[in-house]
């Protein structure tokens, strides 16, 4: 029997429709998402129970991993060119939401500090305000509880338990609904501490007009209108547009091509571990140890290796890259003199843009009041 698409009332609307903007509300909202992706299975006619880990967009039955990423989907895209940030003060900081990020739902717990630990982004001006902290995802509880939910069920060694324990023939539908529930319970108890390990690092700096740069794994992002008033800190976040490389930059681009000067000099093993000792360097490690000379620290994602990813984007089309500048750097077919040439067109880049040290143009939209 050929079945049409689930009617609009089979998804409920609820708590998942507005993200958590504080740790103590991601629990409730993941329990709201893990019972969003039970109701896309409420019959075994609509369990698909030859999961192969693969979702389609346009799926009319489900396993048990896709219901759980269609329900994440759902409330994870929704992706605005600009994000307004607002945090509130907690005894160990600021903690708050800038909405879906980089197809996530992240939280961040910020406190302010004396400087950035990740390099200097210019050299004529300091900043005025530093924050650093954590960016959580909120909707990887759900991920995660599910998998900790499938090894307290059976004491089964499944090498994909999402795909594994679904298309298990001694898997009833039974079995699929009470683990939604346990899933549900999960997440409610173990949330937050959940949530902490998806961590990762999040730096913030300011300039006197309230402009600056955040610092993700994702890459660095202008922000403005900066303001921090009664023991809150609000700040829009411009996530369409990552920050261009600098003079600075452009000095890191010069001693990493002179670090990869020569063939023997030149690491065509790369797994982007870069001892202190090494005697080659492959491109990612070329880039690293010219921050660390040049000002004492390393961030994988400074402009400088951002646009260098972008130059192998366009030169590699196609081609099925899981690390950039590290599978670039491997391929049996790139020479020494593509390498170099990466770096002479990166630098004549940042000269050609013509980029300068001053911080991020705010977008318009005047400043975010109340």
């Amino acid at each position: 029997m050929i079945m049409g698409p689930l009617p609009a009332s089979a998804v409920a609307a609820g708590p998942t429709d507005q993200p958590p903007a504080a740790k103590a509300s991601v629990g409730p909202w993941a329990a709201a998402v893990v019972r969003r992706a039970a109701q896309l299975i409420p019959t075994p006619a609509r369990w698909d129970r030859h999961s192969t880990g693969e979702c389609a967009a346009n799926a009319t039955t489900f396993s048990l991993i896709c219901a759980l990423q269609k329900a994440v989907d759902d409330v994870s895209t929704a992706q605005p060119a600009s994000s307004d940030c607002r945090f509130h003060a907690t005894a160990n900081g600021e903690e708050g939401s800038c909405g879906p990020l980089f197809q996530e739902v992240p939280i961040f717990t910020l406190a302010r500090v004396p400087s950035v630990t990740t390099g200097s982004w210019r050299r004529d001006v300091k900043p005025s305000q530093v924050w650093a902290g954590k960016m959580s995802d909120a909707a990887s509880v759900v991920m995660r509880a599910a998998r900790q939910s499938i090894d307290a069920t059976t004491t089964k060694k499944y090498s994909s338990r999402l795909v594994d324990y679904n298309n298990d023939p001694e898997t009833t539908f039974a079995d699929l609904q009470k683990l939604f529930g346990t899933i549900e319970e999960r997440v409610l108890s173990q949330a937050a501490a959940d949530l902490d390990r998806s961590a990762e690092d999040v730096e913030i700096e300011i300039y006197g007009d309230g402009a600056g740069v955040v610092r993700t794994e994702y890459g660095w992002f202008p922000v403005s209108h900066f303001t921090a008033v009664g023991g809150s800190i609000a700040f829009r976040f411009d996530v369409t547009h990552e920050v261009p490389p600098n003079a600075v930059d452009r000095e890191i681009l010069q001693r990493a091509a002179r670090i990869i000067s020569s063939n023997a000099a030149w690491n065509r093993a790369d797994d982007r571990t870069c001892p202190a000792t090494a005697t080659t360097w492959s491109i990612y490690c070329a880039v690293e140890r010219a921050q660390l000379d040049l000002l004492g620290a390393f961030h994988h994602r400074r402009p400088a290796g951002e646009l260098l990813r972008e130059i192998v984007d366009a030169r590699t089309k196609g081609r099925p890259y899981h690390h950039r500048m590290m599978d670039y750097n491997n391929d049996p077919t790139t020479q020494l003199s593509d390498v170099k040439s990466l770096f002479s067109e990166a630098i004549a880049r940042v000269g050609q843009n013509g980029s300068s040290a001053k911080p991020p143009t705010p977008p318009p939209g005047g400043s975010l009041g109340g």
